[in-house]
């Protein structure tokens, strides 16, 4: 079963949000009427921080982006994929006064596909935007962890001395963190990489780049590139408009590693 949350991403720090879960196939969506309120967000990527992005227009084909959508989330679910989370996310248009414009979002931990079908001219387009998205803490309780850091450091040198207590707090801080969160929600990673100058550490002891951690992405994201090529491949059989060829399948990627 994968998860599907409903929120506004126009707001960086509080949101409430309702979890829905996608059922099998054919199983439709079911509201679990889950409310929860956080501290903590995730950044928008943005398209000079994407490392993949794919986009084809159909013409002649006239549909709805909530059905469209609706169909990757149930192509998802029957996926199964491990920690796999929809959401819908909203992006303005342009500036601050612009319009909004609602996406499909699909992430796995802070892999993300921003997922968009709209009209435009006589046909329909779609369209998806790979990146990491970057955990962030809002600035106020940022200042405060590191007058709780300078607080703790002098506590470690008045017990430990000016160069032990130090060295002690650098690997026993991100290692009592790496405990809390596996013993916690895969969420609790993220708020862990957010904190200033520990997120540093703790990534570099536990969260390196592997052969594993490059296999599952990659599994990630051609399952979910499969699931929307599902979605748009039944919206053009249905109206008898032109398939998708192999040639317009491809995305364009960049760096691999990139962060």
């Amino acid at each position: 079963m994968v998860e599907i949350r409903m929120r506004s991403a126009r707001r960086r720090c509080l949101w409430r949000e309702t979890v829905f879960a996608v059922q099998p196939q054919g199983a439709g969506l079911e509201i679990s009427n889950i409310y929860r309120v956080g501290v903590f967000d995730m950044l928008h990527a943005s398209p000079e921080e994407a490392r993949g992005q794919w986009c084809t227009l159909c013409e002649g084909l006239q549909e709805s982006p909530q059905d469209f959508y609706g169909r990757v989330a149930a192509a998802v679910g029957a996926r199964n994929i491990p920690e796999a989370v929809v959401e819908r996310v909203e992006y303005r248009e342009g500036g601050a006064f612009s319009g909004i414009r609602e996406y499909l979002r699909v992430r796995r931990r802070r892999e993300a596909f921003d997922i968009c079908g709209a009209p435009f001219g006589n046909g329909f387009f779609f369209s998806w935007w790979l990146a990491d998205l970057k955990p962030s803490l809002p600035r106020l309780v940022t200042i405060l962890i590191v007058f709780g850091y300078l607080a703790v450091m002098g506590l470690a040198m008045e017990w430990l001395g000016a160069i032990r207590g130090p060295i002690a707090l650098v690997f026993a801080v991100p290692l009592i963190l790496w405990a809390v969160s596996e013993m916690a929600t895969p969420g609790t990673d993220d708020v862990i990489l957010a904190l200033p100058l520990i997120g540093q550490v703790y990534a570099w002891l536990f969260r390196p780049n592997t052969y594993y951690r490059a296999d599952t992405s990659a599994m990630f994201r051609l399952s979910v590139e499969h699931a929307v090529m599902e979605a748009v491949d039944e919206l053009t059989a249905g109206q008898g408009i032109r398939a998708v060829t192999e040639a317009e399948r491809k995305p364009t990627m960049r760096d691999f590693w990139k962060k």
